[in-house]
């Protein structure tokens, strides 16, 4: 931890100047959706720490997990628009859920955009020890065993399961789908035994350990370092969006504020840190400033609302 902060510090302090003030005195919070130990919380966790060691005051994470990090975002769309609370952006509280229900926000003219900086790869991976060898085998699988392939994801409704769900609707197999409260629960299910798949951005530290095999990605882009798993787009799936990270602010957030957390986050994005923590998590440093997030956010969620209208 202490390493890390002496890198952070390095991007911190050139900026201090032109940015100090942007915020109010007293304790910021970075809330997170997701559960602890997920590529989420770390990525929540780095960029608090950063923003703590350029303001010199308390930035801490609030981990909110549930519902694909809708009920996360709810809760900093509600929050004061002085700057001191923001949400990680989760492409399924943004993208998707909106358009399942009432989230209590409005996803595009509810949020203020401040920058994005993980682009990851959202694959399908089951146990390295798992008799399916590949994504052709696991659909073979589901057909000969209707209902007995299953499959978790970070939440109920969420990016991924939709995403997923709409692949087996193609191939026309019927399979059970696990959503449980954040990715680090999936994972620790399907080490556990008790789901055959997973479909996650948490993968990176598992396929390093060699703990678990990719089967195929839903994302448009092939897994780096990982070509010959096939992509969603590649076997002409209905979906296969980028899922990426960035964060929020609430709407008609303070522009001093605004302008504060977007220089902060296209430092870090414009810094040796992002790759690193990106190669960690076997993803992607796609820093984009507010304009740009607030694009992919705009296209994404009218991308959705295409996909899942009825008919």
């Amino acid at each position: 931890m202490r390493r890390r902060s002496l890198l952070l510090a390095t991007l911190a302090a050139p900026a201090i100047a032109r940015t100090a003030g942007g915020l109010p005195g007293g304790t910021a919070t970075v809330v997170c959706g997701f559960a602890a130990g997920g590529i989420g919380d770390a990525l929540s966790r780095l960029v608090a720490e950063a923003a703590r060691d350029r303001r010199g005051a308390p930035v801490i994470v609030e981990n909110r997990p549930g519902n694909g990090g809708a009920i996360a975002t709810e809760r900093v769309s509600r929050a004061a628009p002085d700057g001191l609370t923001i949400v990680l952006g989760s492409p399924s509280a943004l993208l998707v859920l909106p358009h399942q229900g009432n989230v209590g926000y409005d996803p595009v003219a509810g949020l203020t955009p401040l920058g994005q900086l993980i682009a990851q790869p959202l694959p399908v991976y089951v146990r390295a020890d798992s008799p399916l060898a590949d994504w052709r085998g696991a659909i073979a699988f589901a057909r000969a065993n209707p209902g007995r392939f299953t499959w978790g994801t970070a939440g109920s409704r969420s990016f991924a399961e939709i995403v997923v769900e709409k692949a087996f609707e193609q191939e026309r197999v019927e399979t059970t789908s696990v959503p449980f409260r954040g990715g680090a629960e999936a994972v620790q299910a399907l080490l556990g035994g008790h789901v055959m798949a997973v479909a996650s951005t948490d993968y990176g530290p598992l396929l390093r350990q060699d703990a678990v095999r990719l089967l195929a990605e839903t994302g448009p882009n092939p897994v780096p370092g990982h070509p010959g798993v096939p992509t969603f787009r590649a076997l002409g799936y209905p979906l296969s969006p980028p899922a990426g990270y960035g964060f929020l602010g609430p709407a008609r957030m303070a522009p001093e504020a605004a302008a504060w957390w977007e220089a902060l986050l296209g430092d870090i994005g414009g810094s040796p840190v992002l790759p690193a923590f990106a190669e960690r998590y076997v993803g992607v440093a796609a820093p984009e400033d507010a304009a740009g997030y607030a694009r992919i956010i705009r296209e994404g969620h009218a991308g959705f609302g295409r996909a899942l209208r009825p008919g």
